[in-house]
């Protein structure tokens, strides 16, 4: 089943509108009769299509879908803007993985340097590709992604915990810190988690984080790749947040 989100408006009007009505129409070839979900990101609910076109979709409610497919936790990604094609990549699976935010950071270290010029109009491919990720993973709602700010100006003062991913803290042994901090993480607090870019953090942003209250942590022995890192990280929330209680009374 096909899930889309739509506009207050549109659910209102009980259609379908823009590249999704011609995703329908040309893609998937419906002709009327089939059933989607449609969600304006606070309620979903159960659709048959009645009418298709390139333009517009029309369709029937049939009921309202309980049930919250949210991680218990609002989850940042501060992710150090990495090079090529990469930030794509990692919002994808991000999405699919539970953030509630995702903001590509530009830090000393990032080799991209985007003209100003350019930003608005990757910002809007990001959150398209937000978009289809939730959809795809049938999130109740859509990650935000609404700037590509420098570090420094980023204000973290909103955030309950804060999660540096640090590699040399795995170079030297250290393997508590990211255990202890998801183990002891309580429904609905807030998290930021900040992600170096390929060339890893410099020290004078390594000793600003931590006078803002983030904790180094490595992930595991191994060395993970920028990209690689945020699905650690969010799989591992899941694991202790949505999961271990289940493996619990399995076992």
């Amino acid at each position: 089943m096909q899930k889309y989100f739509i506009t207050k408006e549109d659910l209102a009007l009980n259609r379908i509108t823009g590249d999704d009505a011609y995703q329908i129409a040309t893609v998937l070839r419906f002709k009327g009769g089939e059933t989607v979900m449609v969600s304006d990101t606070f309620s979903n609910y159960l659709a048959k299509i009645k009418s298709v076109s390139k333009d517009e979709v029309t369709f029937e409610i049939i009921e309202e879908k309980a049930g919250d497919m949210e991680l218990p936790v609002f989850v940042s990604i501060y992710q150090g803007y990495p090079k090529g094609d990469k930030m794509e990549e990692i919002i994808k699976h991000s999405t699919e993985l539970g953030a509630s935010k995702i903001v590509p950071t530009f830090m000393k270290r990032s080799i991209v340097k985007l003209e100003e010029k350019k930003i608005d109009s990757r910002i809007v491919r990001f959150q398209k590709i937000a978009k289809e990720a939730a959809e795809q993973s049938f999130r109740s709602k859509i990650p935000t992604i609404d700037s590509i700010p420098y570090l420094k100006t980023i204000n973290f003062d909103d955030y309950d915990v804060k999660i540096l991913c640090y590699e040399e803290n795995a170079k030297n042994g250290e393997l508590t810190n990211f255990k202890s901090i998801v183990s002891n993480l309580k429904k609905d607090q807030r998290v930021a988690v900040l992600i170096g870019p390929e060339g890893g953090i410099d020290d004078t942003e390594l000793e600003y984080l931590k006078n803002k209250g983030f904790i180094p942590c490595a992930l595991g022995k191994r060395i993970l790749r920028t990209e690689t890192a945020v699905f650690y990280v969010l799989s591992s929330i899941s694991y202790e947040m949505e999961l271990k209680k289940w493996v619990k009374l399995v076992l």
